[in-house]
């Protein structure tokens, strides 16, 4: 005879419970942050490829999202931005803080897209 054996498990306990519905919670706001961020990244990535002040702005948007030691944003840049953008910019920064997910992966051939935007900055700041 083994000396282990088969037992009813005890109910979750509420600690148990709680940590469980946060976690849920929280994976509800990611997928909700994904699914509103994915068209407004969509969105910021074409006028970004433009030469437009607001192109500037967003350019410096996705990189401090990318790398933001080395590109840090100053929030004065969203007040370049009409509002569509910047509700557009909002949801991608919601999208990147709750994701999970680095903003680069959100896009096919992302990091070759924000190497050419931080190039296009590099040279504009010299």
């Amino acid at each position: 005879m083994s000396q282990y054996r088969v037992r009813t498990p005890e109910p979750p306990s509420r600690l148990s419970k709680a940590l469980a519905q946060v976690m849920n919670e929280t994976r509800q706001r990611q997928l909700e942050a994904e699914q509103q961020g994915l068209s407004s990244l969509e969105h910021l990535i074409r006028v970004a490829q433009g030469h437009s002040g607001q192109s500037h702005h967003l350019r410096r948007l996705l990189l401090a999202l990318y790398n933001g030691y080395r590109w840090p944003f100053e929030m004065q840049r969203l007040r370049g931005l009409d509002a569509s953008l910047q509700a557009d910019a909002l949801a991608v920064i919601q999208m990147a803080t709750y994701s999970g997910h680095e903003i680069h992966t959100f896009i096919e051939g992302g990091d070759a897209l924000l190497t050419r935007f931080w190039e296009i900055e590099e040279a504009n700041d010299e």
